[in-house]
């Protein structure tokens, strides 16, 4: 088994910074490469043979390379399990899956480079059309998590225990910022991110 573990990221990545506060979260220590999206970096043939989707991040752990983040976090949760990022019990488990993906599948996707891209290229969109059109699912999805939140927060997305719900809001919530998306006004996601901001693992994740 390997000992080396190798983080491929980009600091423009809410996809990255995900699987930075999971590893600050396990206390475990890793190398960064960092990848340039800005100027397409991820697109080459030599990051392609790193991770065939040409997209951030990807870990290298445990003489294996994976990627996509629910699938890197969840097998960082079930080796290393202190602290565990998912309940104990079926349900829990399926309640913090279900918040997970209202941003990992619903809001992400919508507004991230290769959409955007894509938007500008094929449909000519403007930078302020590509700019209302993430915002707009930004909000939207965001209204219909604050819903969700309401039956299932306690200090954090789930009770009190820190999930991997926790760990894709909190870059998506600052991700938002860039879109003028404000999150004051969603007072249940706001109590949560400032709940968060108190932990070492979440203040200490942005990078720049």
């Amino acid at each position: 088994m390997s000992a080396r573990v190798r983080l491929y990221q980009s600091k423009t990545s809410s996809a990255s910074w995900r699987v930075r506060i999971a590893m600050a979260l396990k206390s475990i220590e890793y190398e960064t490469v960092w990848i340039d999206l800005a100027h397409g970096e991820q697109l080459g043939d030599e990051y392609a043979a790193v991770a065939p989707t040409r997209q951030v991040p990807c870990l290298e752990i445990d003489g294996r390379r994976l990627f996509q983040t629910v699938a890197i976090i969840e097998y960082l949760d079930e080796t290393r399990p202190d602290p565990s990022m998912l309940p104990p019990d079926p349900l829990g488990r399926a309640t913090v899956r279900g918040l997970t993906e209202v941003v990992n599948s619903l809001i992400q996707p919508l507004h991230n480079r290769a959409v955007r891209d894509r938007l500008q290229l094929q449909f000519d969109a403007s930078e302020s059309a590509l700019q209302a059109w993430s915002a707009y699912w930004i909000e939207r999805r965001l209204g219909d998590l604050e819903q969700a939140l309401n039956a299932t927060s306690g200090q954090y997305c789930f009770g009190d225990q820190v999930t991997v719900a926790d760990v894709f809001l909190f870059p998506q919530i600052e991700t938002a910022r860039r879109f003028d998306v404000d999150a004051a006004a969603w007072p249940t996601i706001t109590a949560v991110i400032d709940n968060l901001k108190s932990l070492s693992a979440f203040a200490n994740s942005h990078v720049t």
